[in-house]
């Protein structure tokens, strides 16, 4: 009778642990014998609704060629003014882990971004859009696939951005639970790196 309660309490905790598993969803992949490109669809990492400003932070995680890097997006919508941001070569994203390492990435392109002030007409918003490449540095790279980031900071040229990562967001503009600070854990797989 023991080995049965064994038996079945082992079934149930493997089927948990598989359950568990999250789904690789892709935007992109094309893999030929002499490239490899996959993007992961879009994830909702941050979202922050206060008064009259929202804003959310989203990633794409992809690989190019052996290249692992992270689509970041921040949209800002306010019937308030809104501070620009501007990215350029030198910005770098931190990612500040569990074990209290960090992972560094750096942005892809040498040209000055900024989110550009836009006005929704309808919804009477002024929003900004910033969207930046950026890819892994060797240092720390590995800890993402066990550790939770529990702080991202954008070093922005207009001064930081840092994002405080919850490990449970109920969004209501995805309106989708998910847990950002697994992110990397969850996702990096998908990519077989």
């Amino acid at each position: 009778m023991k080995n049965i309660i064994r038996i079945i309490t082992l079934l149930l905790l493997t089927n948990l642990a598989f359950g568990q598993e999250k789904a690789c969803e892709f935007e992109i992949e094309i893999v030929t014998d002499t490239s490899n490109t996959k993007v992961l669809k879009e994830k909702i990492i941050d979202e922050n609704i206060f008064g009259n400003t929202t804003s959310f932070l989203t990633f794409k995680l992809f690989v190019v060629d052996g290249f692992v890097g992270l689509n970041l997006q921040y949209l800002q919508k306010s019937k308030d003014f809104l501070s620009p941001i501007c990215i350029d070569g030198n910005t770098v994203v931190y990612l500040e882990l569990s074990n209290g390492k960090q992972v560094k990435l750096i942005n892809s392109s040498k040209n000055e971004d900024c989110n550009e002030l836009q006005y929704d007409e309808i919804n009477k918003n002024n929003l900004r859009i910033l969207s930046g490449f950026f890819y892994f540095t060797p240092e720390n790279f590995q800890d993402l696939k066990t550790e939770k980031v529990y702080l991202i900071k954008v070093t922005a040229n207009t001064g930081d951005v840092n994002f405080v990562i919850k490990p449970e967001l109920n969004s209501e503009i995805y309106k989708e639970k998910s847990t950002p600070d697994t992110y990397f854990i969850d996702y990096l797989k998908c990519l077989g790196v």
